[in-house]
């Protein structure tokens, strides 16, 4: 691991009050869920995920995921089966 990492790790530590392995889980559980951010809008709109799997694989909620879309520039695709995930999601 880079000195420069380390030592970013060790502040953080020291700020939050905790045991620095400790602060890496969570930095490589906050980088994880944000990976699956970055590339569940790709696989979206290359058509390989619906927005259903989408909010599923992200862990965010629909209102979530079309804000973040819109963020990206990311067209809804809006079809049959959208209109069927969003029927199920009113009636749950």
């Amino acid at each position: 691991m880079p000195e420069e990492t380390i030592k970013v790790l060790e502040e953080l530590a020291k700020m939050f009050g905790r045991e620095k392995s400790d602060i890496m889980r969570e930095a490589l559980q906050v980088g994880i869920r944000e990976m699956k951010i970055r590339l569940a809008p790709d696989l979206y709109s290359e058509g390989k995920i619906s927005f259903g799997k989408m909010s599923e694989l992200t862990g965010l909620s629909y209102r979530e995921l079309s804000l973040e879309l819109k963020r990206r520039n990311v067209p809804l695709r809006y079809g049959e089966e959208r209109f069927s995930e969003e029927v199920k999601q009113l009636v749950d």
